[in-house]
């Protein structure tokens, strides 16, 4: 079994200047510190075992501030990366042509398979403990579906976690 800890990382600048942020480092507003503050608040009487979490600043900042001092080993993976947006990456949300992505956007089934593969990959390395995992929110969004037997075709049914939100999961193989 494997007990989960599911966040999404804190606001960011690029969050409230409503554009695709997807692979971009992405920078905390004070809000978003904030909010990873109150997440680590939440976190404090939680036994942990290990932090895997994205690799993009905007999360590796997230966990700095929740987890502070606590000594835990922590994994950083591109597995757990925001959609990759290509081209339309730091573009304004509503300058583009949504049903019509271009070449290089990362598709809805890519992102539901590589959130398989995490999952995969917390088996192999995390199997027994309690791990926090921390990203963003259309891969927390697959994440959240593959654990929850969600299909590719009900994606949207799942609803976005809000910036700092914490969601616990016990998984166990079937």
């Amino acid at each position: 079994m494997i007990t989960l800890y599911l966040a999404r990382h804190g606001q960011t600048v690029e969050n409230l200047s409503r554009i695709f942020q997807g692979h971009l480092p992405g920078t905390l507003t004070e809000e978003g510190k904030k909010q990873a503050m109150d997440l680590g608040e939440s976190l404090r009487n939680i036994a942990l075992d290990a932090v895997v979490s994205s690799d993009l600043q905007r999360v590796v900042d997230t966990v700095q501030l929740a987890v502070g001092d606590r000594q835990l080993p922590w994994q950083q993976t591109t597995l757990l990366r925001e959609i990759d947006w290509g081209p339309w990456t730091g573009l304004p949300v509503g300058s583009v042509d949504l049903s019509n992505p271009p070449a290089g956007v990362e598709t809805r089934q890519m992102m539901y398979d590589r959130a398989g593969a995490f999952l995969d990959y917390l088996w192999q390395h995390y199997d027994g403990k309690r791990v926090l995992v921390v990203a963003h929110g259309q891969i927390n969004r697959c994440l959240e579906a593959r654990i929850t037997g969600v299909p590719l075709e009900e994606l949207r049914t799942v609803p976005l976690m809000k910036n700092a939100e914490l969601h616990r999961y016990e998984l166990t193989r079937e």
